[in-house]
């Protein structure tokens, strides 16, 4: 364990899959990060998730990562349902909080878990990676210069299959679950990036499946003038994750919207061109 100011000590809330497979692979790289301590509601799990991922501690209730004074802040990837209830537990211990996404259920969840954070001095983020990606910061500066003209319509969304419904915690109400909120969340981020702005108007029609949104289309206005937004989610579609920007003299297609090498087409003049990033 690092005792350096410039190392940030992360405790994970939780033995996920997205914090096992995402979160800690992508600490031990960064050279900034260092994952202290994972728990889990019982200690068996967090020892295994320990000893997998040379984690120096493993504790068998969330709250004694919190608790833990090596620990700077919290990963939290748990169901959306509880990221409220362990968010602001953090924020109250002093801990700076990566969430993943969706921040919360509700507009006003996330409203107090911001307000939490910043009652007790510490920092909120939440997991949307796809905007340090070159190619949604591409098509943000594009759309600011005028590349393709105006902007009118920008389409966005983020599909994929999943066969174990009745297992899935992405299936489960309770748990806030729904294409939406696990996927579409992020074609909304990625709009409001790409636009720099936010929509004055939402809504939206979902397929229903097991009592979730199993596939969901939704419209965002940017004002009078101003352009529209698509935005697609689903969990029984083939697997998609695409962002195109429609203006006046082109269109922009950000071709996977995760993939730091993937192309960026550009239309215009009746030309296309093909821009390529290293990841």
């Amino acid at each position: 364990m690092t005792d350096s100011p410039d190392i940030v000590r992360y405790g994970v809330i939780s033995t996920a899959q997205i914090a096992l497979n995402r979160h800690i692979p992508a600490a031990l790289l960064s050279g900034n990060s260092e994952i202290t301590a994972i728990s889990s509601r019982s200690l068996e799990p967090a020892q295994r998730a320990a000893k997998a991922h040379n984690i120096p501690k493993a504790y068998g209730s969330y709250q004694e990562v919190i608790d833990d004074p090596d620990v700077d802040a919290v990963i939290n990837p748990l169901p959306n349902s509880v990221h409220l209830e362990w968010t602001v537990k953090a924020a109250e211990a002093g801990k700076h909080v990566l969430c993943e996404k969706p921040l919360g259920v509700t507009a006003a969840e996330a409203r107090q878990m911001k307000d939490a954070c910043a009652a007790n001095g510490v920092l909120l983020f939440e997991a949307f990676t796809h905007r340090f990606n070159p190619q949604l910061r591409f098509a943000k500066q594009a759309i600011a210069d005028g590349l393709i003209g105006e902007t009118t319509h920008v389409i966005a969304g983020l599909t994929f299959s999943i066969n174990d419904w009745a297992d899935n915690v992405r299936a489960v109400p309770g748990l806030g679950g729904g294409s939406l909120l696990d996927a579409g969340c992020y074609a909304v981020s990625a709009v409001r990036f790409v636009l720099d702005a936010q929509p004055v108007s939402a809504f939206g029609v979902q397929r229903t499946r097991g009592g979730v949104d199993s596939t969901f289309v939704g419209t965002l206005t940017f004002g009078d003038g101003g352009p529209i937004a698509t935005v697609r989610s689903s969990m029984e579609q083939e697997r998609s994750c695409k962002l195109e920007v429609l203006g006046t003299e082109g269109t922009i297609t950000v071709t996977h919207m995760f993939e730091e090498d993937a192309p960026v087409i550009v239309e215009r003049n009746g030309e296309t061109e093909q821009k390529s990033f290293n990841a």
